[in-house]
């Protein structure tokens, strides 16, 4: 007789005729409980089954290539076919299926229209919506495709894509504008697709729509190319911008869960012994990223730069007052200049500044052939040169480098291999040379030699452990005390001239990114910060996040030194 669905259904067993198949099943879940290794005696066990009936599965099981086993310890692993099996699986994932439980969290969390985005071409479609019900919600159509210039989802898609197709993708887009605030120009789409990447996370502004503004992160392949987006839209008077970086944070941190990666380190908990500080909030600005602290002693001011605004800050602590001066790419560090003007270090190499005109003259890209790296910390030695190491915006591993810029202008690569490029310093004596990989979690210390500039005999200075913070920028003092801030440590930490910790000063911020000494005699110690990728919560906790702070009692800094510029 031959069995019909509608039979089988009936008699109450869809599975009649398939108790093989069935056992067959059975012993590779019992495989995968077991961890993906097992004896004879352990499947037995477990399935339950008779010895006889799990020899002859498994015999069928090995010749199929489902499992093999291994004489060197008498286990059955898994097969290479079902590795095959599941590459295909893998190929034809349903994305928006997979990210539901977090679409769901983030329309409770946000009370905001939110949805996934897939490339479609230089556009997105939104494959998956949930919309608010919130008064003036966003509202938004399964299957609408959308432009990806002007809309979050998209500039997320186009910032991680393989950076070397990204001039042909630009080329290819035509910008239509949608509103008076749409990007129509490539160049400066181009820089702000780098700057998402540097945040990674991308953010709209009425650029689609007035009234509208949307944020979102990339979902990332094994890669660390965008399959596709999470997003978040919804009315301008609702979605601050305040709000949208914080919802930024939230995104890529449910982005990273997508694809079960936990690629950013987030803050230790605030331990109750920091619930009190030295240190005062002498310039209340929420940056994105603050970093390179100057003191100009001339002006008595504190310049420091938001790497990912990105924006050149002039801060007058003791008023509290701040000036910005907007920047067309991304800056990692910076100098005062002999010429005048300031010498900056930026994604596209080395460029003399003048902050009053905003005329840049660039001088050279030692890494042009490197479109994914950025420069990150920098300072100039005793004899005018300028200091600076890269790093991967994705942050790869190895792909920094150190580079010393001299007075006619040209370029040396003096270490290779560096995770994060960080926190730089020299000894009273300009006999060490302090130089900070934050990815390994390490300062090292080099022989130094003024009169070549030439670096040695590399070693470990310091390092620190997971509940202290990753170290960042660093300023030396007048005894040779390096003074390290420790990003998600909520302190700075003072070694001495041996790498022993010898003081440690809580801050009310989890992310303290470099300090320097200034004000009068050069006795007080400041300190910038970043707000960026932390949460909601975290800055609730932490509200003076981004902020600039001042500790005094730490001893005397050492005068800042000027990029001498002998060139035309």
């Amino acid at each position: 007789m031959i069995e019909t669905a509608g039979e089988a259904s009936r008699d109450g067993d869809p599975a009649r005729g398939t108790a093989a198949l069935q056992k067959g099943i059975g012993l590779l879940e019992a495989l995968s409980e077991a961890g993906g290794s097992a004896s004879f005696s352990e499947l037995v066990r477990a399935s339950a089954l008779p010895k006889a009936t799990v020899h002859r599965i498994l015999a069928a099981l090995l010749e199929r290539g489902l499992i093999r086993f291994e004489r060197r310890d008498d286990r059955y692993r898994f097969g290479w076919k079902l590795i095959e099996f599941a590459r295909f699986a893998q190929a034809d994932l349903d994305l928006p299926t997979l990210i539901e439980p977090e679409l769901v969290r983030l329309q409770v969390q946000t009370g905001e229209t939110v949805f996934v985005a897939l490339p479609h071409g230089p556009d997105i479609v939104c494959s998956k919506v949930l919309e608010t019900r919130a008064v003036g919600g966003i509202a938004l159509a399964e299957g609408s495709i959308l432009p990806g210039y002007c809309t979050a989802a998209g500039k997320a898609i186009l910032a991680f894509a393989e950076r070397a197709l990204r001039p042909a993708m630009l080329a290819r887009l035509k910008l239509v504008p949608h509103t008076a605030r749409s990007l129509t120009e490539l160049p400066l789409l181009d820089a702000q697709l780098d700057i998402a990447k540097a945040r990674r996370y991308a953010i709209e502004d009425e650029e689609f729509a007035m009234g509208q503004r949307s944020v979102a992160a990339p979902i990332l392949d094994h890669g660390g190319r965008a399959i596709g987006a999470l997003a978040v839209v919804a009315p301008a008077f609702r979605l601050t911008a305040d709000r949208l970086h914080e919802i930024g944070a939230d995104l890529l941190k449910a982005a990273a869960r997508i694809t079960g990666q936990a690629a950013f380190s987030q803050p230790e908990t605030r331990r109750s012994a920091m619930t009190t500080t030295r240190a005062r909030c002498v310039i209340q600005t929420q940056a994105f990223l603050g970093e390179g602290p100057v003191w100009n002693e001339a002006q008595e001011r504190l310049d420091w730069v938001d790497i990912l605004a990105p924006a050149l800050h002039r801060s007058d602590p003791a008023e509290g007052t701040d000036h910005v001066v907007e920047l067309g790419e991304l800056v990692g560090a910076f100098a005062p200049c002999s010429t005048g003007g300031l010498v900056l270090a930026t994604q596209s190499g080395f460029a003399l500044f003048h902050p009053e005109t905003r005329q840049t003259t660039q001088l050279v890209d030692p890494e042009v052939d490197k479109p994914n790296n950025r420069f990150n910390d920098g300072k100039c030695d005793s004899r005018g040169r300028f200091w600076a190491g890269t790093m991967d915006m994705g942050v790869a591993p190895g792909a920094g480098s150190l580079y010393r810029l001299d007075r006619d202008g040209s370029v040396h690569c003096l270490e290779r291999g560096i995770g994060i490029s960080n926190g730089l310093g020299w000894s009273p004596d300009d006999r060490r040379m302090y130089f900070t990989d934050s990815l390994a979690r390490t300062i090292f210390v080099y022989d130094f030699d003024a009169e070549s500039g030439t670096i040695a005999n590399r070693r470990v200075f310091a390092q620190t452990l997971d509940h202290m913070g990753v170290p960042d920028g660093l300023a030396v003092d007048s005894e040779g005390h390096v003074w390290s801030a420790q990003w998600d440590g909520w302190q700075l930490i003072r070694f001495d001239p041996d790498g022993r910790i010898d003081q440690t000063i809580s801050l009310p911020v989890p992310r303290p990114t470099s300090c320097t000494f200034g004000g009068p005699n050069r006795e007080t110690l400041y300190v910038t910060s970043a707000r960026i990728r932390l949460s909601a919560q975290q800055l609730a906790e932490a509200p003076l996040s981004g902020g600039v702070f001042a500790i005094d009692g730490c001893g005397r800094g050492m005068a800042e030194n000027v990029f001498v510029f002998d060139g035309p």
